[in-house]
């Protein structure tokens, strides 16, 4: 399931990750604003920010069962990549001229296809795409889809390949079949970092004002 709401309320429980001042993008030129991405043991919700008119951003809520890939991106910038078997319908993307881009396409239309939405998160700051990606391998292995279990030589999502779609190009950072608990251990031993890095800089700052004096 895949909710889209004018309304926003922090996930209650279960959070695995979140994240501020994440940009979404859908299918690669529909800018939606910029809000807090919050990876849980259930969904992923993308709200409570700024839409790209500057009032507030529509919630983005989507259920695992829903994602059929989640990547890093590295080109056209970095970025989390989630593909959803669900097409994204929203204002923002007729205003923002989505609309012609599909009309566009109307002579290769299939009507056996399954519909696909790919939503792109980028944060602020690079470094923490390492983590989003940890958190979305732990809540994913919480939700294992019985269709997807293929032999590795027939999974067209093969972990740590390259690929390209279109003019897109993915690479897995890390091993997408890690455990849970592995991403989980990983998820903990990053933020033990963050604190320990945050405290040495403290205390650097400490000595340098006493020097100052």
């Amino acid at each position: 399931m895949v909710v889209v709401s004018p309304t926003f309320s922090v996930p209650a429980e279960g959070i695995l990750m979140q994240l501020p001042s994440v940009k979404l993008i859908v299918n690669n030129d529909v800018d939606l604003g910029t809000a807090t991405l919050y990876i849980t043991e259930h969904n992923v919700v993308w709200g409570g920010g700024v839409g790209r008119q500057g009032g507030p951003s529509p919630t983005v809520t989507l259920m695992y069962q829903n994602i059929s890939l989640h990547a890093i991106q590295r080109d056209p910038g970095p970025g989390l990549i989630l593909v959803i078997n669900h097409e994204l319908n929203l204002p923002e993307m007729t205003q923002q001229g989505a609309g012609d881009a599909i009309a566009d396409e109307d002579d290769e239309y299939d009507a056996d296809e399954e519909p696909m939405t790919k939503l792109r998160f980028v944060p602020a700051n690079d470094n923490d795409l390492e983590g989003l990606f940890l958190a979305m391998n732990q809540g994913q292995a919480l939700h294992p889809d019985p269709a997807d279990e293929v032999d590795d030589d027939e999974d067209p999502y093969m972990d740590g390949e390259e690929f390209d779609d279109g003019e897109d190009e993915f690479e897995d950072a890390e091993e997408s079949n890690a455990s849970p608990e592995e991403a989980a251990a990983r998820l903990r031993q990053m933020r033990l970092d963050n604190v320990n890095g945050a405290h040495e800089r403290l205390n650097d700052e400490a000595e340098d004002a006493e020097i100052g004096e």
